[in-house]
């Protein structure tokens, strides 16, 4: 459906600006990632709201997106795959481990430091759906998780027991797990290739 509509747009942009076969590549793939994840995060709000989880919601996405647009992990084929995927995840963080799962303080600050070691060794990961990026852009992406796990995990270690301090820790334990699941998941599998 997204291809339908922008295809002849799209063709007029790379004629008119003579962007590469590559370039084109890259800006479908964010135009549609975006599109997708708008649609996505609305709905998932509005579900929620209802659940009387907006602020929590709303503070757990934001700290994802921040850590996700720059480290990557898990992609699913489909929409709907990705939809209920990251309703489960989410559920996950801010309602179902934050209620029922206490962690001890020594224990949190044990976890936040294996998940940016495990960050660093293995991330960034794209989807495969991704054009290929160069090396120093994977650096690039690389350091900026890593800064925003620090001080992530510095501020949930400073807030100690406060909710929102508790779904951001959630957070950057399952967003670990989910990037170790998409490395085993890689392996094997190479980006689209696309003529530069």
């Amino acid at each position: 459906m997204f291809s339908t509509y922008t295809e002849p747009f799209l063709d007029r942009i790379q004629v008119s600006y003579h962007f590469t076969d590559l370039e084109m590549k890259r800006l479908k793939y964010t135009l549609k990632a975006v599109s997708s994840e708008l649609v996505k995060t609305l709905l998932l709000a509005l579900l929620f709201y209802q659940l009387g989880y907006f602020k929590e919601f709303f503070v757990g996405i934001i700290f994802l997106v921040a850590i996700r647009c720059n480290c990557g992990g898990l992609h699913m084929e489909h929409f709907t795959t990705c939809l209920l995927f990251t309703l489960v995840f989410m559920s996950l963080a801010v309602i179902i481990l934050p209620t029922y799962v206490s962690i001890s303080y020594v224990l949190k600050i044990f976890a936040l430091v294996v998940c940016i070691a495990v960050t660093f060794i293995i991330g960034p990961i794209a989807s495969k759906k991704r054009p290929p990026a160069p090396p120093e852009m994977l650096r690039r992406f690389r350091n900026i998780t890593i800064g925003l796990l620090v001080m992530g995990s510095i501020i949930i270690l400073l807030l100690k027991t406060n909710p929102y301090a508790d779904i951001c820790f959630w957070i950057i334990v399952l967003q670990t797990i989910q990037l170790v699941g998409a490395k085993l998941a890689q392996k094997g599998e190479n980006n689209e290739k696309v003529q530069q």
